[in-house]
């Protein structure tokens, strides 16, 4: 019922259809959205941190909180705050949600593509990230890569 979800089903099925060269086929959808209500943006993609219990995965949970620009005090500021959710075995992520300013839009985005390609704690921490001051984040205090670094911190305990 997303349309999201709807075309990025649809991108595999016309390649199948017409035989393109396509690598990826699709094994599942693992539901990603964003949404933007009243000056508050909010997104998730993949299993919640209930629903990975419930599938049986013990997991380690990652969270990270800060401003969206760096120094904080530019104008159209937000704060965004990052749950990550990683099987404790493996350390794969499973599961996403952001809340925050209008870059939580294309950061979901970001964890999606790390869902579909399992990425673990640790390939997060160290993913290679574009900053500017006006655009993102501090490249010491980008969301994702902390809330990896927090997971990976429990995930060795």
């Amino acid at each position: 019922m997303l349309a999201s979800t709807a075309t990025f089903e649809a991108r595999i099925a016309g390649a199948n259809l017409f035989k393109l060269q396509i690598v990826r086929e699709n094994k599942r959808t693992i539901g990603a959205y964003s949404t933007h209500v009243a000056g508050l943006t909010l997104a998730a993609a993949g299993l919640t941190e209930e629903a990975a219990r419930k599938e049986g995965f013990e997991v380690i949970v990652g969270r990270a909180s800060g401003p969206d620009r760096h120094p904080a005090k530019f104008p159209d500021t937000s704060m965004v705050t990052v749950k990550l959710i990683f099987s404790r075995d493996r350390g794969a992520i499973l599961g996403a949600q952001i809340a925050g300013g209008k870059s939580v839009g294309e950061m979901i985005n970001i964890l999606a593509l790390a869902i579909q390609k399992r990425l673990t704690a640790s390939e997060l921490y160290t993913m290679q990230i574009a900053t500017h001051p006006l655009l993102t984040a501090s490249p010491i205090g980008y969301q994702i890569l902390k809330a990896a670094e927090d997971a990976l911190a429990k995930l060795r305990t």
